[in-house]
């Protein structure tokens, strides 16, 4: 039934099974964010139209039908999932038509799992995915509180200490004067005086000033005309950054904000869900069944992040090679990176062709896949289908505007006022209540 050894995809470099006869199969397969589904004139298909797959898809069968010298014609799942393991021990969607022996194989992308390999055969790796979060991404906003933003809580700390120290310094080496220097009291122009350098106000009463508290005084302006030169600078750049907030970094984030979670049904993910005794996994398995969790098929994940994620109130949790599609179309669209992907990836697992049990076809796929491994085709598919593939990834949570300085940029600023008249005002009556204390007695 086969001859062996022939060519393979390079002259000489490695051997493929090939049939001696190019028999024909059926190839089942579902739309997916990279690859979709297409109708082309064919006169020799019934009604003159054939099925046919774009992206990877149709890339990988190309490369199988040469190399193993076969033919075949697509299927469809009738309810279009992936699927899944069902509770009478019947499998769905594209795995249940390959186990009822209606297809011979799947070009996938499937993840591996142990409860598909004991009914169906993976040929070997193609490439290796995570699943992640992808969540709409916060409007830029203002921090209110930046002009503290310039200076590091270190740098403020030692600031306050040096003043400190300054009238400490003022207010002690008066006393090691000699008694007869006739030295004025100076105690509360000192204080004041080493307050008013700090916020960058003129000095007085320093007739008759020793030299010693003009040296002492003279390297404190010093040293604020430094810091004052610096937090100006800094804080001029700081009034042109905006915050955009990217909250969702792991499903744990999801939960506590309680945003609802889009899964595709019917997939290898979710006898994790609902087999995991503990963790994350087993909180949101509590969840399947309750509309905190939502079910889409693939078809659907590129409205559903348009609408639903875009708002804010739902995150996706798919597989990343989904995404590498998604997100550079929906840029395409709209000139705008609105999404971004979470930090932490769960379950990173092998992905692969599947074929019935036992199947001719696994060496010449294993071959396939080993080649596309080994030349990075499948990946290179990934990025070239879509333009701008590259654009929304490694998205900054700042960034810098040039814009007129508004109300919103300062409020923090007239937060403190407001508290320093309601601390003054505190003090007066507080003031009033010892005065008429005193003039009662």
């Amino acid at each position: 039934m086969f001859e062996n050894p022939t060519p393979g995809l390079q002259e000489n470099t490695w051997l493929v099974i090939r049939f001696p006869h190019r028999p024909h199969i059926v190839v089942t397969s579902e739309q997916l964010p990279h690859q979709l589904a297409v109708m082309v004139d064919d006169p020799t298909a019934p009604g003159g139209k054939r099925l046919t797959f774009t992206g990877p898809t149709g890339n990988i069968m190309d490369i199988v039908s040469k190399q193993l010298n076969l033919r075949y014609t697509y299927m469809r799942p009738p309810d279009g999932t992936w699927g899944t393991l069902q509770s009478d021990g019947t499998w769905n969607g594209m795995l249940g038509l390959i186990i009822a022996e209606k297809a011979e194989m799947t070009p996938g992308p499937f993840f591996m799992g142990y409860a598909r390999s004991k009914v169906l055969d993976y040929s070997s790796y193609y490439i290796n995915s995570v699943y992640q979060i992808l969540a709409a991404r916060g409007r830029p906003r203002v921090d209110p509180w930046g002009f503290l933003l310039p200076l590091s809580q270190w740098v403020w700390a030692a600031l306050m200490t040096a003043l400190l120290a300054v009238i400490i310094v003022m207010l002690i080496l008066p006393s090691w004067l000699p008694p007869d220097s006739n030295q004025p009291s100076r105690i509360e122009t000192n204080i004041f005086n080493c307050v008013r350098v700090l916020f960058q106000e003129d000095i007085r009463r320093t007739t008759g000033w020793w030299w010693w508290e003009r040296v002492a005084l003279g390297v404190w302006m010093m040293i604020m005309l430094v810091m004052t030169q610096s937090y100006t600078g800094n804080l001029m750049s700081l009034l042109a950054v905006r915050h955009i907030d990217h909250p969702h970094q792991s499903l744990e984030d999801v939960l506590d904000h309680g945003v609802k979670i889009i899964i595709v049904e019917n997939t290898n993910l979710l006898p994790y869900f609902r087999l995991a005794e503990s963790g994350i996994f087993r909180e949101i398995g509590d969840l399947l069944g309750t509309d905190q969790v939502v079910f889409k098929k693939v078809f659907e994940l590129p409205s559903s992040m348009r609408t639903i994620v875009l708002d804010g109130t739902h995150v996706l949790f798919d597989a990343d090679f989904n995404y590498k599609q998604m997100l550079p179309t929906e840029f395409s669209l709209t000139g705008r990176c609105d999404f971004y992907l979470s930090f932490s990836t769960y379950m990173p697992t092998p992905i692969a062709m599947v074929t019935r049990k036992n199947s001719l076809l696994i060496p010449g796929l294993n071959k396939v896949a080993e080649v596309m491994v080994e030349s990075g085709m499948y990946r290179y598919w990934l990025f070239t289908s879509q333009p701008n593939s590259t654009t929304c990834n490694n998205l900054p949570k700042i960034i810098s505007v040039s814009t007129v300085l508004a109300l919103s940029n300062v409020w923090g600023m007239f937060a403190v006022l407001g508290g320093g008249f309601l601390v003054s005002l505190m003090v007066l009556v507080l003031e009033n209540v010892v005065v008429v204390g005193r003039c009662g007695r």
